[in-house]
């Protein structure tokens, strides 16, 4: 009689667990797998947050905003947005670092080491696009505006560097005439392409006005959105 007592349980325990579990699903509640096929099942994007650690890229004259931080915070916000659409995303960076071999001296060195590391991680990562994020700066302060660069002889990256430029016109400042432009110096991650690359100079740290956007969260989340918008498009008309 015990034993039959406990039998009955186990199966009413087992009966009031399974619907538990039906009940959950049917309500929308978590599903690991189908939140990891959504996961991967979209476009691969390496977004490549410039500079870091000991290299601090453009330094802005009015505050000490440092092109390194900037470009991974808009990164970040970047990757936060394309994962929400189901994009798979990775970065060749997430922390304030630069990454070169110990005892290493020379900031050259370092950059060289770095940038090296980035390129293969690029190379090997199976990316279907990669996006480098950059701030820039000049000698005269009038300038402003974001502008996206491609390599020579590759189609497809010029294809993603005119949808991103185009996108962030619209997106974030109408009043912007750059164009998506050409960019013939052989920089390390556009060398022996595999994928579509462009890289995405955000705009000028050097001008007051764009700057003082740039310390703002609502502006580094537009530029972000700019540059979703631009890969979305890009993937749209393949």
């Amino acid at each position: 009689m015990i034993v039959l007592v406990k039998r009955k349980n186990a199966v009413l325990i087992l009966l009031i667990l399974f619907l538990s579990i039906a009940i959950f699903s049917i309500d929308g509640g978590a599903n690991p797998i189908a939140e990891t096929v959504k996961e991967k099942s979209g476009p691969v994007v390496v977004l490549d947050p410039g500079h870091g650690g000991e290299d601090p890229g453009v330094v802005s004259n009015y505050s000490s905003l440092a092109e390194k931080d900037l470009n991974l915070r808009i990164a970040q916000l970047l990757k936060d947005l394309l994962e929400q659409d189901g994009y798979t995303v990775l970065m060749t960076r997430t922390e304030d670092v630069l990454n070169y071999p110990e005892g290493t001296k020379e900031i050259y060195q370092k950059r060289k080491h770095d940038l090296t590391r980035r390129k293969k991680f690029i190379d090997e990562s199976g990316a279907d696009i990669v996006v480098s994020i950059h701030m820039n700066g000049f000698s005269d302060s009038k300038y402003y505006g974001a502008q996206t660069f491609y390599p020579p002889s590759s189609v497809d990256s010029e294809r993603l560097a005119k949808c991103i430029q185009n996108a962030l016109v619209s997106v974030v400042d109408p009043t912007n005439r750059r164009t998506a432009l050409l960019k013939k110096e052989r920089i390390v991650i556009f060398r022996d392409l595999k994928v579509p690359t462009a890289l995405v100079e955000c705009g000028f740290l050097s001008n007051a006005d764009e700057e003082a956007k740039f310390r703002t969260l609502e502006y580094q989340q537009l530029v972000a959105k700019g540059i979703k918008e631009g890969i979305d498009n890009f993937f749209a008309k393949q």
